[in-house]
């Protein structure tokens, strides 16, 4: 056994720091509630129409009709 220990190996493994950043605890894991969800959607539905005027101004308008519609898609999954 002693052969082993001088060639760096040990009997129980010790994980680094990334495996332990990688390991989640069950406490840490929350749900979100029902109006985190909503509030989340908000925002998405509102990036989309700031990213679909910023299409239109660029005169790509085909580019703005896409994320105008998928916005008022987004927009119907709230209510």
């Amino acid at each position: 056994m002693k052969s082993n220990a001088s060639a760096g190996f040990k009997s129980k493994p010790v994980p680094d720091q990334r495996q332990q950043a990688q390991i989640k605890k069950p406490e840490e894991v929350k749900e979100k509630t029902e109006e985190e969800n909503f509030k989340e959607m908000e925002e998405e539905v509102h990036r989309l129409l700031e990213e679909s005027a910023r299409c239109k101004v660029e005169k790509n308008l085909t580019e703005a009709l896409t994320k105008a519609k998928e916005a008022a898609s987004k927009e119907k999954k709230i209510r």
